[in-house]
Order: C-alpha cells, then sequence, then structure tokens
C-alpha cells in the first residue's frame, strides 16, 4: 500500500478511532468527519492529528483539562462551550458526569486549503480559546449537525459537509492568527510531477482524494503544494478535481443510458442532489437540463 493510500485511510478514520464507536452518530464528509458524542464519566488523553473541535451540547461540571501543557485547568463548561485542540498540540481531559457535545475534525490541509481559497492566505494556526468559552455560533451551527445526524432519516452528507465547511470558515475568522500571505513560489510543478498528478487524478477522481496524497505523490511539502498546483493549472485541487467529475457526468448524460443517479453515484457525489447543485454551480445547468436540451 502506497504512502498516499495510508494517508488518505488515516485521515478517514481517525476521528472515529479517538471516540468509542458506542459513543454515538458520526459521519465522514468531504472537509471532515462529525461525532454526536454522549459519554459516561471517564477521561481520555490524546495527540491530535486533525484539528479537533468540541462544542458543549449539555452542561457539564467540574472538567479537567490540558492543552499543549502539563498544567491542568478545572472549569465548568456552560451550553455552546468550544474547545479547540490544534493538530499536533496533546490534550487531556477527565469529566465526572455524562458528557454530551458535537466533535467536528478537521485535517490541517483541508482547512489551509479554505484559507487559500477564500482569504488568500496559508500558513493557518488556530488559537483555541479559553477553556469555558461560549460561542454561539459555533453553537447554533453544532446544533444542526446534531439534529441531522439524530435524526430517522440516514444523515445527507452534502448538508453535512456544507455546515462543516461552514464551521471551518468560523475558525479561520475568530480563532486563526499569524495567517501570512503565502510566498509567490518560483515555479509550478515540474513537467514530471504535473504529469504524475495528472495520471493519478484521472484514475482516482471518483474517490475522496486529500491534499497531502496528492503532495506525496508530486514528491514535494503539502504547505507548498496547493500554490504551486494552482499556478501549474490554473485552479486548486479541489477544483480541478470537481471539474474532472463534471466532464465524466456530462458525458454520461449526453449518452443518455444510465440513470442521474447512478452517474452521481459513479462520478464520486454522494448523490443526485449533490451532482444537480454542483453543476448547476459550476456549468450552469442541471443534468437534467443537460440531458434533455
Amino acid at each position: 500500500m502506497d504512502y498516499a493510500v495510508k494517508a488518505r485511510e488515516r485521515a478517514d478514520r481517525y476521528v472515529f478511532d479517538i471516540i468509542p464507536e458506542n459513543a454515538g452518530q458520526r459521519k465522514v464528509t468531504a472537509h471532515g468527519s462529525v461525532i454526536n458524542s454522549v459519554r459516561n464519566p471517564g477521561s481520555q488523553t490524546f495527540l491530535a492529528k486533525e484539528h479537533a473541535m468540541g462544542v458543549v451540547l449539555a452542561p457539564m461540571r467540574g472538567l479537567r483539562a490540558s492543552l499543549g501543557s502539563d498544567r491542568i485547568t478545572r472549569y465548568d463548561a456552560p451550553v455552546g462551550c468550544l474547545v479547540i485542540n490544534p493538530a499536533g498540540v496533546d490534550s487531556s481531559l477527565a469529566w465526572s458526569e455524562t458528557r454530551k457535545n458535537l466533535v467536528i475534525a478537521i485535517p490541517p490541509d483541508t482547512l489551509s486549503e479554505l484559507a487559500l481559497q477564500e482569504f488568500d492566505l496559508g500558513n493557518v494556526e488556530l488559537r483555541p480559546p479559553a477553556f469555558g468559552t461560549v460561542d454561539p455560533i459555533a453553537l447554533g451551527i453544532a446544533q444542526r449537525i446534531s439534529v441531522e445526524l439524530t435524526g430517522k432519516a440516514t444523515p445527507n452528507e452534502l448538508f453535512l459537509d456544507s455546515l462543516v465547511t461552514q464551521f471551518s470558515t468560523h475558525l479561520l475568522h475568530t480563532y486563526a492568527s499569524h495567517m501570512k500571505q503565502l510566498p509567490s513560489p518560483r515555479g509550478g510543478l515540474s513537467a514530471k510531477s504535473a504529469r504524475r498528478i495528472e495520471e493519478y487524478l484521472r484514475e482516482h477522481f471518483t474517490e475522496k482524494v486529500h491534499v497531502a496524497e496528492l503532495a506525496a505523490v508530486a514528491g514535494i511539502s503539502p504547505n507548498h503544494f496547493i500554490v504551486r498546483f494552482a499556478k501549474t493549472f490554473g485552479m486548486p485541487p479541489h477544483r480541478y478535481l470537481i471539474n474532472l467529475r463534471l466532464d465524466f457526468a456530462e458525458r454520461m448524460l449526453i449518452e443518455g443510458e444510465i440513470p442521474i443517479a447512478e452517474i452521481a453515484y459513479l462520478t464520486g457525489f454522494s448523490d443526485q442532489s449533490h451532482l444537480a447543485t454542483t453543476m448547476k454551480r459550476y456549468r450552469g445547468r442541471t443534468p437534467t437540463e443537460l440531458r434533455f436540451e
């Protein structure tokens, strides 16, 4: 198994590994992972591999926590309390009563790509708020995610992914520091790296592809990959991937033999609605309009 595949699998399952399966409903989306977590009294210690955020859904008293040091802080957590555990920072937490919170995990490369795409900024560092800080905006998003996860219907991945992206944008606006303009690269990808990336994406464009694995294929640091990719291909990686999916979907739609729902599945979209929304946004028409025009 090559590095790129291993990187993708680690990212997909990480948040599930640190929280027991019986803790609550969970879902992986294109831009992160979410868990509606309900846990009995206990404790945990871990080193975050992704940015891990917890939003308290029911008040708790007497939490004992540390973040990035051996110093233990005791505090009460009201509803809406936000805890941010940046990637690469170790933490500990102990609680003496049932803990109900919504956990959102975001890969660092995903947050960096969003910062570059939306704000033309990079080198993102999250600045955790003091323990006990209430964030009404984070709470509102977390409650909507919780409702979607715990409803009777199967959670809509596209809807959850949009909420994860909204949450990520809020993090960048409110808790990011040292966001510096990325230095202009001396050039894009080498011809060899560009060719390898093109071949890899054409083989895997229907799958969930992470920046870390693309950087590994190109043989450069993930911190510089997005800028170099955009300089080479004229767009960020996620947009290039969307174009490949939509091109393939359009060819099948024009042929007219495969149902639209199946085309959505074959081209890497979560469902027909996801395909329709994306095609309308980037191509100006829906699958139905294209098929019957």
